[in-house]
């Protein structure tokens, strides 16, 4: 699948202007503060995600330690390791994640941090 054809579950950490910028490109957002998830355990978020075959967007990193030391299943996560969490910087650092064409894998873990993303897939049963 390709990343910008993604379904995106987005934490609540992630700012309403990162979530409206996702949407205006055309992606699929589900937002958990739109939801009225606020406060939801991280395992319950990463178990709706992965039925609903959306990737988790976060700026926290405990969806990839759950999911790699764990062993919780996922579908995917994109962890925004930014120096600045602002939404600004968000944006530009998204805005050149989904320029590409990139082909994305189920169970992948996106590592977005400025000018690099690393790729990460967890070893899954």
């Amino acid at each position: 699948m390709k990343l910008r054809d993604a379904k995106i579950l987005t934490d609540e950490n992630v700012s309403p202007k990162v979530v409206k910028f996702l949407r205006d490109i055309g992606l699929d957002v589900l937002d958990v503060k739109e939801q009225n998830l606020h406060g939801s355990e991280d395992e319950t978020l990463l178990a709706m995600a992965l039925k609903e075959q959306r990737i988790i967007m976060s700026h926290d990193s405990d969806f990839g330690t759950l999911a790699i030391n764990q062993g919780k299943k996922f579908h995917g996560i994109i962890f925004l390791r930014l120096k600045s969490p602002k939404p600004d910087n968000a944006i530009n650092a998204l805005n050149q994640l989904f320029a590409g064409d990139l082909e994305l894998q189920p169970a992948t873990i996106l590592v977005l941090e400025e000018g690099r993303v690393r790729i990460r897939r967890p070893l899954l049963e």
